[in-house]
């Protein structure tokens, strides 16, 4: 038998197997195919450490955090202010927020002009947190909450509901 022969029945035989394996998935009625033990065992465990020294090569391309302060420890009622500076490189920043502890309020003003009637809302956002349960994004965590930082920058303005209470900016 030559070897031109031999190629010819190695490439059938990979596509019969092709063909087989994908009938076999396509008839297969799995209601979760892709849950399983493995995966359910993946969702819960942490990153390896590697990873923040790769997430650490590319900070220098992210724009710097625009909070001054890293933790809010506030009383009932008590409320921080403090201005988020412009940066004209960077028209949208996104700043975390994430509750440790208590409840709170973050608010954001933004004097930017937009001209977008589907964006005006940038210029006056708020955050609960914890926020509320959404039925559509059951997973989501209620103790974080982000707003955009536009152009010309705000001011945000973090109120504590319950006594006391702690926020992280991210």
């Amino acid at each position: 038998m030559s070897s031109t022969k031999i190629v010819i029945i190695v490439l059938i035989l990979i596509g019969v197997l092709f063909v087989i394996f994908v009938v076999r998935g396509a008839v297969r009625n799995d209601p979760e195919p892709d849950k399983n033990a493995r995966v359910a065992d993946a969702e819960k465990q942490k990153p390896p450490d590697w990873t923040k020294k790769i997430e650490g090569l590319f900070n220098s391309w992210k724009p710097k955090r625009p909070l001054e302060k890293k933790k809010y420890s506030l009383a009932d009622k008590q409320t921080a202010q403090e201005k988020i500076q412009g940066d004209t490189k960077q028209p949208f920043r996104t700043v975390k927020f994430h509750l440790l502890g208590g409840s709170a309020n973050v608010h954001y003003v933004d004097p930017t002009p937009i001209s977008d009637k589907s964006m005006k809302d940038l210029n006056d956002q708020n955050c609960d947190l914890p926020g509320k349960f959404n039925p559509d994004n059951p997973k989501a965590d209620l103790s974080r909450c982000s707003i955009v930082a536009l152009k010309l920058g705000g001011t945000v303005t973090i109120t504590c509901k319950t006594s006391p209470c702690e926020v992280e900016v991210e």
